[in-house]
């Protein structure tokens, strides 16, 4: 039995494997894609997408089968637009003139994610994530032996005194943060969601016990999401959802982690293990930062990149207040320094100066000019840090965006 599929479809999967398929895997299947009657399945132990095709693409009587992806991935580039690719029995390939037969796996070897759909979901608007996800994948920690770190935390919660919740998302390595809060469609039921995978079945294969523990906080409603779900599996969903247009998602919270869906897409996410650290304390000094630095964007990050033009991207820069409403933008390495001066309005009473890391400044200014998008009227957007400079020590710096802020730690001198 063989099906047919577009090579645009070949090439959509290509890039779903790219970006989910990560090559010398533990367990090798998953260095392969399934393709099914109605769906094409891939991922890894943590991080699992399910894509169910649009109706011209699929195919009955078909038998599964789990096809190396670095190979689909290559044959998927080299064909010709608008080619028909045939699939036949153990891995046979066709286009045209062209034949391939790939080493497969038969279809029931492949571990498929089984776990009971909940049966209410939220809907969070796409354009919303994509202006935040670059500021929270920054500030998450790389390699980070406390595992929690490494991802971003997604948590429903009241903000301040409203009664209205919002989803709160956040990351930190430990020297610099961000938090946002987003706007969500309440709970929905699953079978009125037409954002959800509507192609395949997505009717609730299971219910809550009783006792109600669906998820980690035992809360069968989404009202109860709280997870860390680790970055890369959110950089491929932010992908596939760019590269698809989907304009709107849902999410739901499952025992294992967080579980995403629209436009034919359904993508399973582990939570990763450990308590994330709370922000509140960190972020209620907000407040008391008082003496505020305010200066174009465009200057800063003229200034900024001439420092690491001159000593290199490792090396400290020195914020520091000059006469005149100037400010002082210095780096010094072992052989090597460079200085400019900007203009700038501070508002202390006492004068400035505190040492940052070049790069952490150079991501906050891409943050500010990423969620600022369209927010600005004016032709030259300024940003405004806070600082308490009464304090002995360096403490957290502020820099406040819409529907969120940011803080980045100074480096003792």
């Amino acid at each position: 039995m063989e099906r047919q599929l577009s090579i645009d479809t070949l090439r959509k999967i290509a890039t779903a494997s790219a970006a989910l398929v990560k090559g010398n895997s533990v367990q090798p299947i998953y260095d392969h894609v399934l393709i099914e009657d109605q769906r094409v399945v891939l991922g890894n132990a943590t991080t699992q997408l399910e894509w169910f095709l649009d109706e011209e693409d699929r195919s009955f009587g078909f038998a599964p089968e789990a096809y190396p992806a670095r190979d689909l991935e290559r044959i998927a580039k080299s064909l010709p637009d608008a080619a028909q690719v045939q699939f036949g029995e153990q891995g046979q390939i066709r286009c045209g003139r062209s034949r391939f037969r790939l080493p497969v796996y038969d279809g029931a070897q492949y571990p498929v994610r089984e776990e009971p759909l909940p049966s209410a979901w939220i809907r969070v608007q796409t354009q919303d994530l994509e202006r935040i996800f670059p500021s929270l994948r920054r500030c998450a920690a790389k390699n980070d032996a406390r595992t929690y770190l490494n991802g971003i935390h997604w948590q429903i919660r009241r903000v301040g005194q409203q009664e209205a919740s919002l989803l709160v998302l956040e990351a930190t390595d430990g020297h610099r943060a961000a938090r946002f809060s987003l706007e969500y469609t309440p709970p929905l039921d699953s079978a009125n969601d037409d954002s959800a995978a509507s192609q395949g079945d997505c009717s609730p294969q299971g219910d809550c016990s009783p006792q109600g523990d669906c998820s980690p906080q035992g809360d069968c409603s989404p009202q109860g999401l709280d997870a860390i779900l680790p970055v890369e599996g959110l950089s491929a969903w932010m992908k596939l959802l760019s590269s698809r247009k989907i304009a709107e998602f849902s999410i739901a919270q499952i025992r294992s982690g967080v579980l995403f869906q629209g436009g034919g897409l359904r993508l399973w996410l582990t939570s990763l293990d450990g308590h994330y650290p709370s922000l509140d304390t960190i972020l209620a000094q907000l407040e008391k930062r008082k003496d505020v630095l305010s200066l174009s964007i465009a200057d800063f990050q003229r200034a900024l990149t001439l420092a690491t033009i001159g000593v290199g991207e490792s090396q400290a820069v020195t914020l520091s207040t000059a006469p005149e409403h100037l400010l002082s933008v210095a780096a010094k390495g072992e052989e090597r320094q460079a200085e400019d001066q900007i203009p700038a309005q501070w508002s202390g009473s006492l004068p400035l100066r505190y040492s940052f890391n070049i790069q952490y400044l150079m991501d906050v200014v891409d943050s500010v000019k990423e969620t600022t998008k369209g927010s600005e009227d004016t032709e030259d957007p300024h940003m405004a840090l806070r600082f308490d400079v009464s304090e002995k020590d360096p403490t957290s710096t502020f820099a406040e965006v819409p529907g969120g802020v940011l803080v980045v730690m100074p480096i003792r001198e």
